[in-house]
């Protein structure tokens, strides 16, 4: 099957918008960035998502179309709308209240809601994709490679903010960035796996997903923690390696549909 571009755009920029507001809720508990910089990194965040629910409109032929599937509740376009706009909605009110220097409970609170609907949103839109009719898609490890793929391109994203901003206190979201990397790498892995993708897919999967999505984010987190003075570069070469592989892992999953598919026309 055709790689869905609309799609993998959007489930990888809201998915790194998710992350980056986890980034934003695990810093209004440990303080160790300024409020400006949690303040530009929601708007970060908010604009990813922004952008990706802009990228799932162009993939329908008739956009006004989804006017008509937000009526049904039950519908994974109706999901993935709400859990966008809920997140948008927190994170645009913890910029109010981070705005407005109030108290260090309701900033808490509003950026946890935000990032909670924004990492949830980040595996459900894998879970949209399980369905009957696609036996390589009918696994939950699909909405654990979504998920786990985006979290250290949202790390990432928030630490290269943070460190253009000139924040020394990152140990902890370098940790972050090097778990993140290793569940990229452990949930991808599992899914191609799982799939056959391993070995259909060895390029996609290992190549992009594992090592550079994955293996490259974590060392990028590694190296920075040792050597401040290249933290900056290294946390470009991070972002930009886990956008790669987030978006690798999406197209390995439309990949290996094209190997069901070609099994049964065998048949």
């Amino acid at each position: 099957m055709e790689t869905q571009w609309s799609l993998v755009l959007f489930t990888v920029l809201t998915g790194a918008a998710g992350w980056t507001l986890g980034c934003v809720a695990v810093d209004e508990f440990i303080r160790k960035t300024k409020n400006d910089t949690n303040f530009v990194a929601a708007i970060v965040a908010i604009v990813m998502a922004a952008l990706g629910g802009i990228a799932s409109v162009t993939h329908l032929s008739h956009p006004e179309n989804m006017l008509a599937a937000l009526n049904h509740p039950t519908s994974g376009i109706f999901t993935e709308a709400l859990l966008v706009g809920l997140t948008a909605l927190f994170a645009l009110v913890y910029l109010v209240v981070l705005k407005r220097a109030a108290g260090d409970a309701a900033r808490k609170i509003f950026a946890v809601l935000a990032a909670l609907f924004g990492i949830v949103l980040a595996f459900a839109a894998g879970a949209s994709y399980m369905m009957a009719a696609q036996l390589m898609w009918n696994t939950p490890l699909l909405p654990l490679a979504y998920g786990g793929t985006a979290m250290p391109l949202g790390v990432a994203v928030y630490l290269l903010i943070a460190q253009a901003r000139g924040e020394q206190e990152l140990k902890t979201f370098q940790l972050l960035l090097m778990v993140g990397g290793a569940v990229a790498a452990i949930t991808g892995l599992f899914y191609g796996m799982a799939t056959g993708a391993a070995a259909h897919e060895p390029l996609l999967l290992w190549g992009l997903v594992v090592i550079i999505g994955g293996v490259a984010p974590a060392l990028c987190g590694w190296f920075a923690s040792k050597q401040p003075a290249s933290a900056l570069v290294l946390y470009v070469v991070a972002t930009v390696a886990a956008f790669v592989g987030c978006a690798a892992l999406r197209c390995v999953m439309w990949a290996t549909s094209t190997v069901v598919n070609n099994f049964f026309g065998m048949l």
